[in-house]
């Protein structure tokens, strides 16, 4: 239970870092949190409705639409009316955005981390590396025998090929 404990609490401290430093990046760049999400979730959707975003980022529809609004007026994010219901309106990425998201978000994912392996020597990356690896193998051992959703969500995750669920 100890064990449990400490990789628990570190896993919190990690995604409590990880966070902050989003947070950080996103603040240089002129964009919330909330904002961050929201772009996500339209970049992994390419187009997608207010509705839709609201129930996938468990938020109001009028705190998405604001979001989406101040988005679409610093360039972020186009609104288009949809083409099978004029009431309805669909977001996608700005073309000046969609241009060079897929650099940035690996960019910004990597950022602290880069930081903080820095510190650590190559043998300690190797260890650290090696742990999560495990780790995160059986994690995903337990989702298949608990028969869990797949891994559609770790989709920024690597898993080598001896991770593939075994069918």
């Amino acid at each position: 239970m100890e064990r449990a404990n400490f990789i628990g609490e570190s896993i919190e401290y990690l995604h409590r870092y990880t966070m902050k430093s989003l947070q950080k990046q996103a603040e240089e760049h002129g964009v919330t949190i909330p904002q961050v999400r929201v772009i996500a979730e339209v970049f992994a959707h390419k187009t997608v409705s207010v509705k839709l975003l609201s129930q996938n980022l468990k938020m109001t529809q009028s705190t998405v639409s604001d979001i989406v609004e101040r988005l679409v007026t610093k360039g972020f994010l186009e609104k288009t009316p949809n083409i099978r219901d004029k009431r309805l309106v669909d977001i996608s990425l700005s073309e000046r955005l969609d241009e060079n998201i897929d650099e940035s978000i690996a960019q910004i994912q990597n950022q602290s981390l880069i930081g903080v392996l820095d510190r650590l020597d190559a043998k300690e990356q190797e260890i650290v590396e090696q742990g999560m690896q495990v780790l995160v193998s059986a994690v995903k051992e337990k989702m298949i025998a608990e028969d869990m959703d797949d891994n559609k969500f770790f989709n920024i995750l690597y898993f080598s090929e001896r991770d593939e669920p075994k069918k």
